[in-house]
């Protein structure tokens, strides 16, 4: 449960963080903890997160789509991080593994019939805005 505050309320609210972001986060990490050792292999990595290395293949094909991750194939090769850990923002991985973040259904561009007359969407995008600014203010290296 999180709670955020603004001058005039107090707002709680209870997220639910995908599997994919989870798991990418921890695979990440992973790599960031040896960003200064070279390649990684997602074997390895699967094996010290205790994870399927065939689900662990699927995120870090997004995470390399999306720019964060880079490989190089053959012996030696493996994973590492494409910037350091410290220019890596948590909202970054967010985006690539799960689409522009979306709190509630009614803030995606179709969401919700009643929108232009709804008297609770501008609380819920204020406190998007307020996820967002926080996420993006985070990096990976401020998890390690």
């Amino acid at each position: 449960m999180t709670v955020f505050s603004t001058p005039s309320t107090i707002l709680v609210v209870m997220f639910v963080v995908s599997t994919k972001v989870d798991y990418g986060l921890l695979l990440l990490l992973e790599l960031a903890k040896k960003s200064d050792s070279g390649y990684v292999s997602l074997h390895s990595i699967a094996d010290k997160v205790h994870l399927s290395e065939k689900y662990l293949s699927q995120l870090i094909l997004l995470l390399k789509q999306a720019g964060l991750v880079k490989s190089k194939e053959g012996k030696g090769g493996g994973y590492y991080l494409a910037r350091k850990p410290k220019a890596i923002s948590l909202l970054e991985v967010v985006t690539a593994l799960e689409g522009p973040m979306r709190l509630v259904r009614c803030l995606e561009p179709k969401g919700c019939p009643a929108n232009h007359n709804c008297l609770v969407n501008p609380v819920w995008a204020e406190l998007q805005q307020t996820v967002q600014k926080y996420f993006k203010h985070k990096t990976l290296q401020d998890l390690l």
